[in-house]
């Protein structure tokens, strides 16, 4: 089975989610519903989260967000290590 299989990276027309992105999914699945982004990499971070499809807006605001049902899932793969 080579690396490409067994890699946890997902990726977005700009490339691999990366660590930071994973954290961020990781910290707003920690925050129950909805997760406000108040760190600067976090900011970073959730142009990929929005690219893959993992997280929403929460309404009109640009600061909160929270995780999709793709998110979820790709969360409960890399936890499987699928």
């Amino acid at each position: 089975m080579d690396r490409a299989t067994r890699s946890p990276a997902c990726w977005t027309a700009s490339g691999p989610v990366g660590p930071r992105c994973i954290a961020l999914l990781r910290r707003v699945r920690a925050s129950g519903d909805t997760y406000t982004l108040v760190r600067n990499v976090d900011r970073d971070a959730v142009v990929k989260a929005l690219a893959g499809g993992f997280v929403a807006w929460v309404g009109h605001s640009r600061d909160v967000v929270r995780l999709t049902a793709r998110g979820a899932e790709y969360l409960d793969r890399l936890a499987r290590v699928e």
